[in-house]
C-alpha cells in the first residue's frame, strides 16, 4: 500500500477496514467482462434463475407505468403488497403476520441488512452455521458485533445442532442466523430438528433470523418449514424472503421482512433514512408475482430438481470432486480438497480460489470459490442455468480435471 493509500484510508469511516467486498459480485463482474469481450463461458457460479419474470408481473409493472403510478410509496411498501405477503406467509408458512408487522425491502439483502443492525448492539455475537451467505458475516462486522462461526461438515449435512451450537453461546450472544434451503450447501432443516433448535434458541433467549429466499425450492417430500412456525418463536424470530430466486426477479430488487411489530417499527425508521421506499413499479410486478396463479412454481421445481441430478451425477464424474445430493435452493457444494497441493494446467493449486480461476482461464467454466462461503475446500456450482450450458461445462470441467 502506498502512502497516499494509508491517508486515504485514515479518512475514511472505521467500518471500511472491517467489512470485506462481496465475493458474488465480484464473479458477476468478471463474468460480464468476458462475455463483453466475446470469450466463450460456461456460467456455474452465480445464483441467477434463467427462467424469466411471470407475464403477469411484466404487464403490471408495464400497466404502472402507464397509470403514472412512479411516485413515492409508503416506506414499507404499498398496503396491497404487504397484504398479498401476509396471506403467503400464512398459506405457504402457517405463519401470522399483520400487513404493518412486514417491511418491502430493496431486495432480500435489504432486509437481513435492517434486521442485522436493528437486532444487533455493539459487542453482541451473531451464531453464523458455515458454510454461509458471503454477506452474512459482513453485515454483522458493520453493526460493530462479531461473527462466530460454527462449522458444519458432510457427514452431518451441513446442518448445525443444539450440540454443536452449544459451545459458542455466552452472554453477548445475541442471535442465530439460519439459513434454509442454504445457499451455498442447499441442506433443508426437517420439522424435528427445527423443533429442536427452536426449543434451544428459547432456553437461551436468543433471535433468530430465518432466511427463507430458497423456500419455494425444497425437493424433499416433507416440504419446507419455518422455525418461525414453532410456539414461542415468532416473538425471537425475523423472516426474510424475496421475490428475486421464487419468480425469476431477481433485478426488480424486491425483498421483505416479517417480524414482531416493534422490531419492524424500528427497522421502518431505518429504512426511512436509508432507500425510502423501493420502486413503485417493482412492488406493483412483486403484487402480481405473489397474488397471481402458482403452478408455475412446481413446475419450475420439478426443473430444478432434474438439472440438480444431472449435475450431482457429473460432479461425481469428475477426477477429485465429490458432493452430497443437495436438498433444496439451486446449488451443488462440491468439496475440491483433493485438488489442494496438486498441479493443474502448470499452477500449483493452493487454494480453491486458484483452482476456480484455473477453470475460469483454461475450461471458460467460471464457479464460485468457497472461500466467500467461509470454506477453503469447496466450491460452489448453480444450476439455475439452463441444461445446455450446464452440460457445456461439466464437459470442460472434466476434459481439464479428467474422469474418476
Amino acid at each position: 500500500m502506498t502512502k497516499s493509500d494509508t491517508q486515504l484510508r485514515t479518512r475514511l469511516a472505521e467500518w471500511t477496514d472491517r467489512v470485506l467486498p462481496s465475493p458474488t459480485a465480484l464473479l458477476e463482474s468478471t463474468v460480464a467482462r468476458y462475455q463483453r469481450e466475446g470469450r466463450p463461458l460456461f456460467r456455474l457460479g452465480l445464483g441467477q434463475p434463467d427462467f424469466p419474470t411471470p407475464d403477469r408481473a411484466k404487464q403490471s409493472a408495464i400497466q404502472a407505468i402507464h397509470d403514472d403510478f412512479t411516485g413515492y410509496t409508503d416506506t414499507a411498501g404499498i398496503l396491497p403488497l404487504r397484504q398479498a405477503i401476509s396471506k403467503a406467509l400464512s398459506r405457504d408458512m402457517g405463519l401470522s403476520y399483520a400487513p404493518d408487522e412486514i417491511v418491502v425491502t430493496v431486495g432480500g439483502k435489504h432486509a437481513l441488512f435492517n434486521t442485522i443492525n436493528t437486532l444487533c448492539r455493539p459487542g453482541d455475537e451473531v451464531l453464523i452455521p458455515v458454510p454461509y451467505w458471503v454477506s452474512f458475516p459482513e453485515q454483522v462486522k458493520f453493526a460493530g458485533a462479531k461473527p462466530v462461526f460454527v462449522q458444519t461438515d458432510a457427514a452431518d449435512g451441513y446442518k448445525v445442532t443444539p450440540k454443536s451450537l452449544a459451545p459458542y453461546v455466552n452472554g453477548s450472544t445475541r442471535l442465530l442466523i439460519l439459513n434454509q434451503p442454504n445457499n451455498p450447501s442447499g441442506a433443508v432443516y426437517s420439522k424435528r430438528e427445527l423443533a429442536e433448535l427452536a426449543e434451544f434458541v428459547r432456553e437461551r433467549d436468543l433471535w433468530v433470523i430465518s432466511d427463507e429466499v430458497y423456500s419455494s425450492f425444497v425437493f424433499r417430500p416433507e416440504g419446507f418449514t419455518s422455525i418461525a412456525s414453532f410456539p414461542g418463536m415468532r416473538e425471537r424470530a425475523v423472516v426474510i424472503n424475496a421475490v428475486s430466486k421464487a419468480y425469476g426477479m431477481t433485478g426488480w430488487r424486491i425483498g421483505y421482512s416479517a417480524a414482531p411489530a416493534e422490531v419492524s417499527e424500528a427497522m421502518l425508521r431505518l429504512q426511512s433514512h436509508t432507500t425510502s421506499n423501493p420502486s413503485s413499479v417493482a412492488q406493483k410486478a412483486a403484487l402480481a408475482a405473489i397474488e397471481g396463479p402458482q403452478d408455475d412454481q412446481a413446475v419450475i421445481r420439478e426443473q430444478y430438481m432434474a438439472r440438480r441430478d444431472l449435475l450431482v451425477e457429473g460432479v461425481r464424474r469428475i477426477r477429485g470432486l465429490e458432493c452430497l445430493v443437495p436438498e433444496g435452493a439451486f446449488y451443488v457444494w462440491v468439496d475440491a480438497s483433493e485438488w489442494l497441493g496438486r498441479t493443474l494446467a502448470g499452477r500449483t493449486i493452493e487454494t480453491v480460489d486458484d483452482l476456480a480461476a484455473v477453470l475460469l482461464e483454461e475450461a471458460g467454466v467460471a464457479v464460485m470459490p468457497g472461500t466467500g462461503f467461509g470454506s477453503p475446500h469447496h466450491l460452489r456450482l448453480s444450476y439455475s442455468v439452463a441444461l445446455p450450458e450446464m452440460q457445456g461445462g461439466l464437459a470442460a470441467m472434466e476434459a481439464l480435471l479428467g474422469r474418476k
